[in-house]
């Protein structure tokens, strides 16, 4: 049986419990959307986040990639020489100054022309290490020194310029070592302004082409004349004195007569060294020529025609004086001896063989009186 209606009329429960059940149903489908919407944000974020770190990624990857780059290209920046160069090292041998009457004042090198930096630029000691470009150069060197002296004036602030000039030959991976010596010349009768010797050596052989000498540009520094010539005269008297009476009372042997035949020395191609058979015939002339101070020599320094005319009278003239300063280092006085070079002006034979050529790479010694 019916309940009595309220005033809008009865409402069975089933009704009710139906409605109820429509509401939940469709409150649990709204959510079930809700929930996968926030599951597709969920993965949309994600997907987002993965694109993000995949991109961050590829920009380290960049990143990395180019700091490779960079640093590739500062090695190749900081690498300071091509394998295919070569290297130069300077050393210079002071056995002059120390303990001396000479002091060091500077060491100077030019490559082709072009000042190389020195120990007191670097502020470096002993060796100096530069890049040799492949090829054939002209290294100048130049060392100066300035006397010292308690005693006598004219030795204080007197300026020795020695220079030397070698021609190298450098070849891929050379190591070309340049040794410049100055020592003192020893000897009784040598006079103290000559007795400063420059010399240079070169290594590997192969390298060093030839060695040449310039002449020396000795000077005195901006001082009192008349002190200088005071001092002289006082030297002049100490030399003369009983203690040094012993070393100048020996009367010097009768000049035999005649003059000397002197032997022309030979020299390999290109080159201005000695050689052992050059040296050998120079010990005979040397010891024919102190025998006769009176004689002066002509030494005339020749080359072959292989090669162009300011070469051949560059390699003339370092032969004769390779062969000048072996005769001074023999006792022969550098005054004696008349340098000239003919480059491949005059040679001995024209036939062009190699024989030829050899006999035309030489320099000949013409002894003759000296002058009055």
């Amino acid at each position: 049986m019916d309940h009595p209606a309220a005033p809008g009329g009865w409402v069975s429960s089933g009704a009710v419990l139906q409605y109820g059940a429509r509401v939940a149903w469709g409150v649990l489908s709204m959510c079930g959307v809700l929930l996968a919407a926030g599951v597709r944000v969920t993965r949309c974020m994600l997907s987002m986040c993965g694109v993000l770190l995949v991109a961050g990624v590829r920009v380290t990857r960049c990143m990395l990639s180019a700091c490779g780059v960079f640093l590739v290209a500062g090695v190749a920046i900081a690498e300071p020489v091509p394998s295919a160069d070569a290297w130069l090292e300077l050393v210079h041998d002071d056995r002059l100054g120390p303990g001396g009457n000479w002091e060091l004042i500077s060491v100077e090198a030019t490559l082709d022309g072009r000042p190389l930096p020195t120990a007191s630029d670097s502020r470096e000691q002993g060796t100096l290490r530069h890049v040799l470009p492949l090829g054939l150069h002209w290294l100048d060197v130049t060392t100066v020194y300035e006397g010292r002296s308690d005693v006598f004036s004219y030795v204080e602030g007197y300026r020795f310029v020695m220079r030397g000039r070698v021609t190298l030959d450098a070849r891929p991976g050379d190591t070309v070592r340049i040794t410049s010596t100055a020592y003192e010349r020893d000897g009784v009768t040598v006079q103290w302004q000559q007795r400063p010797v420059f010399l240079l050596l070169g290594q590997p052989q192969e390298a060093v082409v030839g060695i040449e000498y310039g002449s020396a540009a000795n000077r005195p520094l901006p001082e009192d004349v008349a002190a200088r010539v005071v001092d002289e005269v006082l030297a002049e008297a100490h030399r003369l004195s009983p203690i040094r009476r012993e070393a100048t009372a020996s009367v010097p042997a009768a000049e035999p007569p005649g003059t000397c035949e002197l032997e022309p020395v030979y020299f390999s191609f290109f080159d201005t060294r000695l050689s052992v058979e050059g040296d050998t015939s120079l010990m005979l002339a040397a010891d024919c020529l102190r025998q006769r101070p009176s004689l002066r020599v002509r030494l005339r320094g020749h080359a072959d025609v292989l090669g162009s005319e300011s070469i051949n009278a560059s390699l003339g003239l370092g032969r004769a004086q390779s062969v000048a300063a072996r005769l001074e280092a023999l006792g022969v006085e550098g005054a004696r001896l008349i340098l000239e070079t003919q480059g491949a002006d005059h040679p001995p034979c024209d036939d062009g063989t190699p024989g030829c050529f050899a006999r035309s790479r030489r320099v000949e010694l013409i002894a003759e009186p000296s002058p009055p």
